[in-house]
């Protein structure tokens, strides 16, 4: 065993008490994680009031900020950032949602309309967070897409470490999005300041894990599916309902969705449409939706025109419903929410 590198270390007993499958993509992101630790505990001082600190990798052509790990959804990227979280010593360290961050971003800048607006939130997120790290980072919002290279410039600059997880490679981020040449500066940006890790294995482990489901996703829609849905609601839980064209056909984000998933902890949703590609808007609202439910641990009962394999079959948003479809297969294990 790996007594001085505790995430090798427990890596290694999952896989002997047969909890995992040996993945060489995810033990050759441990190494890179298990660094980063080491760096912290080793320098821990160093790194506390340094704005300019480095990590410089023994593998490393330059030194680095923090890491970027990517890859398709289910690869083990949440597991292994949890791991490196709880691991991590620093005192000064946020896990946070990236909508939720964005939100505080834009707050911020709407108080403190100046030039100086990124540095002063830089400075104000340095003064309690050394270490900052974003699960299933991606850009679907313009506004947000706008103000990224300024920003992220500005927190490595603050001495800021990042540590993310993606479904994209940087290059790939916001693949279609409105003036996508705003990105190009904060992707050259992610290159020159994080190791970039890959984790391509084959296998979606989150829908291995899944042993038992539960019938919280009902379709097509007609009045038995509706009963079918009614039933099975249990009676001492009070659940908020809400239409498909309620919650995603008007234009309501991430704001909108933090708030409701804030206040509840069950959510029955009705008449999902097929995602067809004159619902564009719609999808992308479904898609933040979804994420925002699945990272508060909301209960989600739903009716549906089809089922979950066929509700979005274009390529434009593929890589971003490959998570939500993940997500809602996952959403229906007896055991579901984890957390609970």
């Amino acid at each position: 065993m790996n007594t001085q590198k505790p995430l090798l270390e427990r890596y290694e007993k999952a896989i002997l008490h047969n909890q995992l499958t040996f993945d060489s993509n995810q033990h050759d992101a441990l190494h890179y994680l298990q660094q980063l630790l080491d760096e912290f505990h080793t320098y821990g001082n160093k790194v506390a009031h340094s704005k300019r600190w480095r990590w410089k990798s023994s593998n490393a052509p330059k030194p680095w900020q923090g890491l970027y790990l990517f890859g398709d959804v289910g690869r083990g990227k949440s597991m292994l950032m949890t791991w490196f979280y709880d691991s991590c010593q620093l005192p000064k360290k946020r896990r946070v949602h990236f909508h939720v961050f964005m939100q505080e971003v834009h707050a911020f800048i709407h108080q403190n309309n100046a030039l100086n607006a990124f540095t002063a939130f830089a400075k104000k997120v340095r003064s309690t967070t050394q270490l900052l790290c974003f699960d299933e980072f991606y850009i679907s919002d313009i506004a947000d897409a706008m103000l990224l290279s300024r920003l992220f410039s500005a927190l490595f600059m603050e001495g800021v470490i990042l540590v993310i997880t993606s479904n994209y490679h940087p290059d790939t981020l916001y693949p279609n999005g409105l003036q996508r040449s705003s990105v190009l500066p904060f992707i050259a940006l992610l290159h020159e300041k994080t190791a970039l890790i890959e984790l391509s294995g084959k296998q979606d482990y989150r829908l291995t894990k899944i042993k038992h489901q539960a019938t919280r996703y009902f379709s097509p829609l007609n009045p038995q599916t509706e009963k079918a849905l009614i039933d099975q609601i249990p009676r001492h839980r009070t659940y908020m309902t809400y239409t498909f064209a309620q919650l995603c056909g008007e234009p309501k984000g991430a704001k909108e969705y933090l708030t409701l998933a804030q206040n509840i902890s069950h959510l029955i949703l009705t008449h999902i449409p097929q995602l067809t590609r004159d619902k564009n808007n719609e999808t992308r609202r479904f898609i933040t939706l979804i994420d925002v439910l699945y990272e508060y641990n909301v209960v989600l009962l739903c009716s549906a025109q089809v089922a979950i394999d066929e509700l979005y079959l274009e390529n434009d948003r593929q890589l971003d419903f490959q998570r939500t479809r993940s997500r809602l297969i996952e959403m229906q294990a007896t055991d579901y929410p984890h957390l609970l």
